[in-house]
């Protein structure tokens, strides 16, 4: 089982759990509030309910999002989270609204029962055990639209602790307490569903994380040995996963496999000790500050005007046809740095005259290469077969 498809077998199990517990107080709120004649009673079980919906979009948003990338979605499903948080609290905003108007409009007058306040009692105690128990396997896979619902059970809880205080007026003679209370519940929801849209939308325009997490993320690379100034961070969130990309300085010389090693290396060790980080695209720069060499925005750098590999390659086959037998032109490495070009040459010792005096035949490389105007330094790096 992938590291998804495991979260996406949490995230429904815990969304189930949620949803059975809701449909349970709902109901039973309800009932009580109506031989109570209790509005917000009512309200906080239909609040209760509301959970109930909202649970089953969890549910199925969970098992879209996290789903593996395919060709049409090559950063993978995780935004179907962000983009049904928002719908949730727009349902939310709505049901606050019901509430709010419905507890204003109503006449009757609230009676204090024991199975009202048993029923508040049972969901304050059980839905903070929900939030609880969402939350820490929201938390554990990363699932912001799992947070946001485990913060959507603890506000049943919030809003049956205003309820039970609004007929704890009702007892002592305050009859607009439940009125009030009721008002609070709509009040609770709707805070609650703007916040979650709020934060989606953030989400949903790339806005970047957290600039602690990502100064966090910058001292993890730095802390590598032959890793240089990360720099140029970009990130972007899905559902609580980040998504990073990051410049790095390694040195001028080193070639484009131990580069490739580095940004192997840095991407991997990020991830590992920031769990939330679950794509890193490394850039390699070399260790020169090219930033001092950079011409006016929109014309060619200085750096980009030396030739292509193709084009050197043709020029020292040509200049060194000579040496064509023990010079492998196509392993010839080059470094592009910020003010020059670079070349190293690849001989092979084994493959010289046996009356050749190697010093010799170098000086003679370096003296027909320098037609070419744009190699600043050049090495010849013999290589001696072992015997």
């Amino acid at each position: 089982m992938t590291k998804l498809q495991q979260e996406q077998s949490i995230a429904k199990r815990v969304t189930l759990v949620g949803a059975i517990w809701d449909a349970i107080l709902g109901i039973a709120k309800i009932i009580a509030g109506y031989f109570s004649q209790s509005q917000a009673l009512i309200a906080d079980g239909i609040h209760s309910l509301s959970d109930l919906i909202t649970d089953v979009f969890v549910y199925f948003a969970s098992s879209n999002a996290r789903q593996g990338p395919d060709e049409e979605h090559p950063y993978g499903h995780l935004r179907f989270e962000t983009v049904t948080t928002v719908f949730l609290g727009m349902v939310l905003i709505v049901v606050a609204a019901g509430i709010g108007y419905e507890s204003i409009q109503s006449q009757k007058e609230a009676q204090v029962t024991w199975y009202g306040v048993a029923a508040l009692m049972a969901t304050i105690g059980i839905k903070e055990a929900i939030f609880h128990y969402t939350k820490k396997a929201g938390e554990e896979i990363g699932s912001k639209l799992l947070i946001a619902n485990a913060w959507h059970s603890r506000s049943d809880a919030l809003s049956s602790v205003a309820v039970l205080a609004g007929l704890v007026g009702v007892y002592f003679g305050y009859a607009w307490a439940d009125m009030l209370a009721s008002i609070v519940v709509a009040v609770l929801i709707g805070k609650m569903a703007l916040g979650m849209i709020w934060e989606s939308l953030t989400e949903l325009v790339d806005t970047a994380p957290d600039p602690k997490t990502i100064a966090r993320i910058k001292e993890t690379a730095d802390s590598l040995k032959n890793v240089m100034a990360p720099h140029d961070v970009r990130a972007r969130s899905m559902a609580g996963k980040i998504y990073l990309d990051m410049h790095i300085h390694v040195a001028s010389h080193a070639s484009v496999s131990e580069g490739h090693f580095l940004g192997e290396l840095v991407s991997y060790t990020i991830r590992k000790a920031h769990p939330q980080v679950v794509d890193v695209l490394v850039h390699i720069d070399p260790e020169e500050d090219f930033d001092e060499v950079l011409s006016v925005e929109g014309a060619r750098p200085d750096y980009l005007k030396q030739p292509a590999r193709h084009q050197v390659l043709a020029d020292l086959s040509f200049l060194l046809r000579q040496h064509s037998a023990y010079l492998d032109i196509n392993q010839t490495r080059l470094h592009y740095l910020a003010h020059n070009l670079d070349i190293e040459l690849i001989g092979r010792a084994d493959k010289l005259p046996e009356e050749a005096d190697i010093q010799k035949v170098t000086q003679s490389i370096y003296l027909d290469i320098q037609a070419a105007s744009y190699a600043n330094s050049v090495d010849v790096l013999w290589s001696f077969p072992k015997k």
